[in-house]
């Protein structure tokens, strides 16, 4: 791993923790639902419908924001606006739950309106964040192992989120789920954006440099000429479509367990374990599957996507079949067993996450990589979306288990669709010449 400045620790540790705010103004929502629906708030379908409408909206968003974020003088700045519009919304959401129950057609358009709001912002945060990180680390030769490091942002925010969440609850109140996160927010977007450079060259204030990176901005090509691109990129392509099944894997979990346990007669603290265990291993997983791709693939990303995928499929039906198990026919205490399962799953279906997201901007010219890695992200929210209101159906006609045989079947359309890609090296294809004007 290549030697990193004092200065480059710092923009990683400030980009960090932007995203750790994100996630704790995202995994709270669903631990909230059974509390949610037993309280009249909102019903589970109700629930669902939102929690749909905010990843089709952080789709849409991320599909047209990458050509702004490409062209825009301070990401870093637009990263503190991002963090400063979903702490605002969450926090404003507090004050509609509370919304008397004659109201509620319009206290549920209103949260959709609101968690939609935290969903545009957070859409855009990552892109600019993103941006942040490959200005601050330039080389390509250890770049996937820094950003697996980068990565497991989301891992330790959905960590804090069911070991933070459940004890406000019980303490504070549930409102506090949504407005204490929400001021932590607030105040760490207020700092950082007093804080953090675009780049080095900002850092510094060479101001050449940033005359050149200026230039490059105003000549990011447009949206139509990036998606034709795009299109023509096979392995690009290939990653956007897998994204689709690896987002259903993801969410699917991350969404529901909290309902699946109180169904299944299991307290929420458990299902606040269980998802602890699942960013646990997702953190561990991260790192590992970073470093193997760098170092035992020498950069090629897709073994690791294409292998780790197929893992998930026997580790889903393990879990299916150990929930639909009596506690006294297991080895061990079930709940032990469950954390061990959703820790394996966390490891095996994070790493192709993250590195879809390093690869799409690495095989693009540098002016292009927000784009690119927002089309791809925007592709994988059709899965996101599809683990929302269209599992809940599904599992309000089959039942919980089928959540793990969905993972499963999506788990092995993911790793076939990583197999063309395992001898793919990080490099930028070859530019058509009727973009190559533009592209610097």
């Amino acid at each position: 791993m290549a030697v990193v400045t004092w200065a480059q620790r710092i923009a990683l540790g400030w980009i960090y923790f932007a995203y750790v705010c994100c996630y704790l103004l995202r995994k709270n929502y669903p631990l909230l639902l059974p509390t949610l629906d037993k309280n009249g708030v909102l019903s589970y379908a109700e629930a669902a419908t939102v929690a749909s409408i905010f990843e089709t909206v952080v789709g849409v968003v991320k599909f047209f924001c990458g050509v702004y974020v490409d062209g825009h003088p301070d990401p870093a700045g637009l990263l503190a606006s991002c963090l400063l519009t979903a702490g605002g919304s969450c926090l404003v959401m507090t004050v509609v739950f509370m919304y008397p129950p004659e109201l509620t057609v319009v206290r549920v358009g209103l949260v959709a309106a609101l968690w939609s709001l935290n969903g545009a912002g957070q859409a855009v945060a990552w892109p600019a964040l993103a941006r942040v990180f490959m200005s601050w680390f330039p080389d390509p030769n250890t770049r996937g192992t820094w950003y697996s490091i980068l990565a497991t942002n989301q891992n330790v925010g959905g960590t804090m989120a069911p070991r933070l969440v459940p004890p406000l609850m019980r303490s504070m109140g549930w409102l506090s789920a949504m407005y204490v996160p929400a001021f932590l927010t607030l105040g760490y977007a207020s700092v950082m954006k007093l804080s953090l450079s675009s780049s080095p060259e900002d850092a510094a204030a060479d101001s050449s440099a940033q005359a050149r990176k200026a230039t490059a901005a105003k000549n990011t090509p447009g949206l139509s000429e990036t998606l034709q691109y795009l299109l023509t990129n096979s392995s690009f392509m290939l990653l956007s479509f897998a994204y689709i099944p690896v987002m259903v894997i993801r969410i699917a979990l991350a969404t529901w367990t909290a309902a699946i346990f109180e169904d299944s007669s299991m307290p929420l603290v458990d299902a606040g374990l269980a998802l602890s265990a699942l960013e646990m291993g997702g953190f561990a997983g991260s790192m590992i599957g970073g470093w193997m791709s760098d170092t035992l693939f020498n950069g090629r990303r897709g073994p690791v996507m294409c292998i780790l995928s197929f893992l998930c499929a026997p580790l889903a039906l393990a879990y299916t079949a150990v929930m639909a198990a009596p506690a006294e026919s297991l080895p061990l205490p079930k709940m032990i067993m469950l954390q061990i399962l959703f820790f394996a799953i966390g490891a095996a279906s994070f790493p192709p996450h993250s590195l879809i997201g390093l690869f799409s901007r690495e095989i693009v010219p540098e002016n292009m990589r927000s784009t690119a890695g927002c089309v791809a992200k925007a592709t994988g929210q059709l899965g996101a979306a599809a683990a929302g209101l269209p599992l809940q159906q599904l599992a309000s006609v089959y039942g919980w288990d089928c959540v793990g045989y969905v993972m499963a079947v999506c788990a092995v359309v993911a790793g076939i669709i990583f197999a063309p890609l395992w001898a793919r090296k990080p490099e930028v294809l070859h530019v058509p010449s009727w973009v190559s004007k533009r592209i610097v």
